[in-house]
């Protein structure tokens, strides 16, 4: 018994320096804590609860080194909200803490959030623009899909009064921009913005990125010349009539390839010289088919497969190893019979004063082919800066 009773005196002095006489008293501790990410930064924000002895709250991160104080009769609503700037791209967790006049301290409420900073910013792959092109006095830029997180897509170009402005932002859900006032045949430049859904900063990429290509527009070949393949010329239904602009159901403003004895030779080549010479010469990044356009002309339309190709050297037109001596072609398409007219982009823009369009094959049974209109889209690459 004297051995128990020792001991039990022992073990009451260890924990004697830990009793305080009542209890100790803690204020009611911080409601509604949350953390929002920033630009390198974060918000840490709560509501003071409704115990009247509180007087003050601190947040305090980095194993408690940093902290912020607030006295709560600066903010009269209970709302506070504390910004902690100059982070790195780490995880942080915050603890808020309550006081009442007395100093006590509540118990402690974690939370736990990163910023986003340069190198979140780095690793988001920006849209790419899809097509540029001037189209009856507007400008139209075309963008892909938004990656992850982009919130806006905005654009630098050159005005008709010479001046670099910025247009109006593209947001997340729109993928086409309309502009009024844009020069065609210039490159532009376009940079977005970032937020992550859960941050309340957006923020814009560093750079503008310059455009892959300048903006396009319908090239004016009214006045190039067009020859053909020998012996695939109907009366008087020319190459020539392809490029006339004109792109009416009229029966005389088209070329036609019906001349019975030579219907089925294959291949059909019209070689175009668009009189661009040197400095001057066109880069070409679509072309534009135009087919019989009656609504009931669906077996009418005979194009089938058709090889672009672009070059400084004038094509032969009666060259049957074009595949071997034209190059790569700019273009390879299979048309439809459903549309009159039908629009192709290039694989890679490219520059040169000689078309070459090449027919391959024909819908119809017989061999031949007619078309109404061609027309060409691009710009002057010395013009384009």
């Amino acid at each position: 018994m004297a051995l128990f009773l020792v001991s039990c005196a022992k073990q009451d002095t260890v924990y004697k320096e830990f009793v305080v006489s009542g209890g100790y008293i803690y204020p009611a501790k911080p409601i509604n804590v949350e953390a929002v990410s920033g630009y390198q930064r974060i918000f840490v924000n709560w509501e003071r609860p409704m115990d009247p002895s509180l007087r003050s709250s601190k947040v305090f991160w980095n194993n408690r080194r940093d902290s912020l104080s607030f006295n709560y009769s600066d903010y009269p609503d209970g709302n506070l909200s504390a910004v902690i700037s100059d982070l790195e791209d780490r995880s942080y967790t915050f603890e808020v803490i309550n006081y009442d006049a007395d100093g006590h301290s509540s118990l402690a409420v974690e939370v736990t959030a990163a910023p986003f900073g340069d190198s979140w910013l780095v690793s988001h792959a920006e849209r790419s623009v899809l097509s540029a092109k001037y189209i009856d006095g507007k400008t139209y830029i075309k963008m892909s899909a938004p990656t992850d997180e982009i919130v806006y897509t905005k654009f630098r170009y050159v005005n008709t009064k010479g001046e670099k402005v910025e247009s109006k932002n593209l947001t997340a859900s729109e993928n086409v921009l309309v502009i009024d006032d844009a020069v065609r045949g210039k490159f532009f430049e376009y940079q977005s913005a970032y937020c992550p859904a859960a941050g309340i900063d957006t923020v814009w990429t560093s750079n503008w990125l310059p455009s892959p290509k300048a903006i396009t527009y319908n090239i004016d070949i009214t006045k190039a010349t067009a020859s053909v393949t020998d012996n695939q010329i109907r009366d008087s239904f020319v190459p020539g009539l392809i490029l006339d602009g004109i792109k009416d159901d009229s029966n005389s403003r088209y070329f036609s390839t019906n001349v019975s004895t030579y219907r089925d030779v294959f291949p059909k080549i019209i070689v175009v010289d668009t009189k661009e010479i040197g400095d001057n010469s066109m880069t070409f990044d679509s072309f534009v088919f135009y087919q019989d356009p009656a609504p009931d002309a669906q077996t009418r339309r005979y194009l089938r497969s058709v090889y672009v190709y672009v070059g400084d050297t004038k094509f032969n037109a009666n060259d049957m190893n074009y595949s071997r001596n034209f190059g790569e072609p700019v273009l390879k398409a299979t048309l439809n019979q459903n549309e009159a007219e039908q629009e192709f982009s290039v694989s890679e823009s490219k520059s040169g004063r000689y078309i070459a369009i090449v027919f391959r094959t024909s819908y119809n049974s017989s061999g031949f082919v007619d078309l109404w209109e061609f027309e060409a889209f691009g710009y002057a690459a010395n013009k384009a800066e």
